[in-house]
């Protein structure tokens, strides 16, 4: 999709503005008190947390450009037909400083279509070259797998290889929507999702999950800002967020400026809506876009860094899977299965979330007669955090509506599909906010993948 024009808008107007003007019950999950103050640093901790069936949890993008997109790098990914470093560099400090496990890259066919396979992964230094992806290696140790894709009309990431052997017929069969295209995406190994799911009706989407799609985005963070999106995609106000992001824009705040997401984000009702319908029919994974270009903003915010940049846009959330192993291939099967679930990791890392049922995890199916768990999270106590501790709580829907408005255990009785939101009023993040304590307000923060009962 094109970010540059409309996003840069966005932006500018935004300048603009502000220049000028248990089992069930209590409905609140207590979260721990801080443990002594944790700083902010604009970094994520490693995650060591494990599932209720000993997958570990593993942080990552679904949804992210390199160079190799005609958009990326304020539209400069390849002067002069070679790779801009400093951007790619820009990129690969945003994954290790947000501690990113995995990355599915998802790059625009006008220019991928034409790389050899090799070639897409930006094979750098010591980077590790895989049959199907690299492993980048961070200065502290940490280890990024990394895996291409392709994002136009359809997202298939994992891409194992081409889908043909001419650059032509790649960028014609990347740019297609019918059969042929799913067939040649998934013959190359690639699980073929939606992005930009708000763009779409529900009839295309229906038409599309019978020809092989196995995902949609829940979230994108290119629709949260264009105004033109927000008013016919997504039915909000275009504008509406512009006050509340202004200051952090124009340098009128102490706030941190990683947190001027919370004046950009709310649920993105029509995207949720239609991965609820399309869970009715069939399991449909859902997923979170990043959507990184570093191609809007390239003005320092008040701690020196353009206000795009990937590190910036990479810490707002993640995609944590839960996976057997950290090959390329436990990647594409956690993704493949469902087992994951949304973290809106600007608000705080979480400590620990459980969603099962029996013995069968997020992305599941199963027969009635088990218990369905949803515990309460908490806060790492890693997260920044001082002072209050958030309020915290859970609701589980059952086909797209309230089921029950607490985290605990339950037996049902009528099949459907069944998932959660842990909803969060960070009040831990007060002391970081400065003047913007208006943006101290209840916000969704983990969604879980759904587990089908009875279907």
């Amino acid at each position: 999709m094109q970010l540059r024009t409309v996003h840069a808008v966005a932006l500018t107007v935004a300048v603009g503005l502000a220049a000028c003007s248990s089992t069930s019950g209590d409905t609140s999950v207590d979260s721990p008190p801080a443990v002594g103050d944790v700083p902010y640093v604009g970094e994520h901790a490693e995650l060591t947390t494990q599932s209720a069936a000993g997958r570990a949890w593993q942080r990552g993008l679904i949804h992210v450009h390199s160079p190799y997109s005609h958009d990326a790098c304020d539209g400069t990914g390849m002067p002069d037909g070679g790779i801009n470093e400093e951007c790619l560099q820009d990129q690969r400090d945003g994954l290790c400083a947000t501690r990113m496990d995995y990355a599915f890259m998802t790059d625009h066919p006008s220019m991928a279509a034409w790389q050899v396979y090799e070639e897409l992964l930006l094979v750098r230094e010591d980077d590790e070259l895989l049959l199907d992806g690299k492993r980048m290696t961070c200065p502290d140790g940490h280890v990024v797998t990394l895996m291409p894709g392709i994002e136009d009309e359809l997202m298939p990431i994992g891409l194992q290889r081409q889908v043909a052997d001419s650059p032509e017929e790649n960028d014609r069969i990347y740019n297609g929507t019918e059969q042929e295209t799913f067939d040649a995406e998934i013959a190359a190994g690639a699980i073929v999702l939606q992005a930009h799911t708000e763009g779409q009706d529900i009839d295309t989407l229906l038409a599309r999950q019978a020809m092989g799609l196995a995902g949609t985005e829940m979230f994108n963070l290119h629709a949260m800002v264009d105004p033109t999106k927000r008013e016919e995609d997504l039915g909000l106000d275009g504008l509406a967020y512009f006050d509340q992001l202004g200051p952090f824009l124009t340098g009128t705040t102490n706030a941190e400026p990683d947190l001027a997401f919370l004046a950009i984000y709310q649920q993105q009702d029509v995207s949720v809506e239609r991965w609820d319908a399309l869970n009715a029919v069939a399991p449909m994974v859902g997923t979170a876009g990043t959507d990184a270009h570093q191609n809007a903003l390239p003005s320092l915010m008040s701690d020196g860094e353009r206000g795009d940049s990937y590190r910036r846009m990479m810490i707002w959330f993640s995609n944590i899977a839960l996976v057997d192993g950290t090959e390329p291939s436990d990647y594409q099967d956690a993704i493949a299965a469902g087992r994951l679930f949304i973290a809106f990791e600007i608000f705080g890392e979480p400590g620990k979330w459980d969603v099962h049922y029996g013995d069968v995890e997020m992305g599941g199916t199963a027969p009635l007669g088990d218990d369905l768990v949803v515990s309460c999270p908490t806060l790492s106590p890693e997260s920044p955090q001082q002072d209050t501790p958030p309020d915290i709580t859970v609701a589980i829907y059952k086909d797209g509506a309230l089921w029950q408005d607490s985290c605990g255990t339950y037996t049902p009785t009528e099949s459907g599909v069944y998932r959660a939101v842990a909803t969060i009023t960070p009040w831990h993040l007060s002391a970081f906010l400065d003047d913007q304590q208006a943006l101290v307000k209840p916000a969704p923060w983990l969604y879980s993948n759904a587990i089908r009962i009875g279907l």
